[in-house]
């Protein structure tokens, strides 16, 4: 397993997740903490928040609202209509209105 080293904001050190971020398929925020959801079905929780995360993510990953963040390697389909993404592990994501031309666009 790779790990995968993250500049932390207004630290002096690295921040060190025991994760691959290829295997990622989503990250939840909730208050200061970071869910991260893998393809094996497993999940990591992290005490920092999405933002700390954000800026250093691969382009293949999306946000999709104020406390998502998805790897669109791992989408099946989107759906306008009802403005949310299906997910490779069969969950459904809503999409917030104001990112939704991002969405689209990848």
């Amino acid at each position: 397993m790779n790990a995968t080293m993250i500049p932390a904001l207004y630290y002096s050190y690295q921040h060190k997740l025991p994760i691959d971020l290829s295997q990622v398929v989503r990250l939840e925020g909730t208050g200061n903490y970071t869910t991260f959801i893998l393809s094996n079905g497993t999940s990591h929780l992290s005490s920092k928040s999405l933002c700390v995360y954000a800026p250093n993510l691969p382009v293949s990953f999306v946000r999709v609202h104020k406390g998502c963040i998805i790897n669109r390697r791992f989408v099946v389909r989107f759906d306008r209509k009802r403005r949310c993404v299906l997910m490779t592990d069969n969950v459904e994501i809503q999409v917030a209105r104001r990112r939704l031309k991002e969405v689209q666009k990848v």
